[in-house]
């Protein structure tokens, strides 16, 4: 968790929080977790307020978050791990689903190798013997 969230969850739960039988962290005022349709109301009453325009048909709920979580837990999380803490029952629907995140994923893998590579063979190329360029014919 970052650390602004900690700050921001702790702070809720000094001011917010109230005790309940089954330890829920939010609650209706019957001590109770929210329903769901309740908590879509609330979500699409924030998008409004936040002036987020969604195109016609598409659809912000809930599953927006866990979209959202997954995506940036891909950018640097093996997939295996993501794959468990989404609850998919196999790494192939992880990739199904977000296979567009791990192509990027490996285009700034393959970007931070070769700025490595780079960094090592820079010294050498500035202070070693001369470098001839060969030309090579394909057949």
């Amino acid at each position: 968790m970052s650390q602004l969230l900690e700050k921001y969850l702790r702070d809720w739960v000094q001011k917010q929080y109230t005790p309940n039988e089954a330890d829920y962290l939010f609650t209706n005022s019957r001590g109770k977790p929210h329903r769901s349709d309740y908590v879509i109301k609330v979500l699409h009453r924030v998008v409004a307020k936040l002036g987020i325009q969604t195109p016609k048909g598409v659809h912000v709920g809930t599953h927006c978050f866990r979209h959202g979580v997954t995506t940036e837990l891909l950018d640097s999380t093996p997939i295996h791990v993501v794959t468990k803490l989404m609850r998919h029952g196999d790494p192939v629907v992880t990739l199904k689903h977000y296979a567009h995140v791990v192509s990027k994923a490996e285009r700034d893998a393959s970007e931070r190798l070769s700025n490595q590579i780079g960094a090592q063979l820079q010294p050498e190329l500035e202070s070693g013997p001369d470098l001839e360029s060969v030309s090579v014919k394909s057949a």
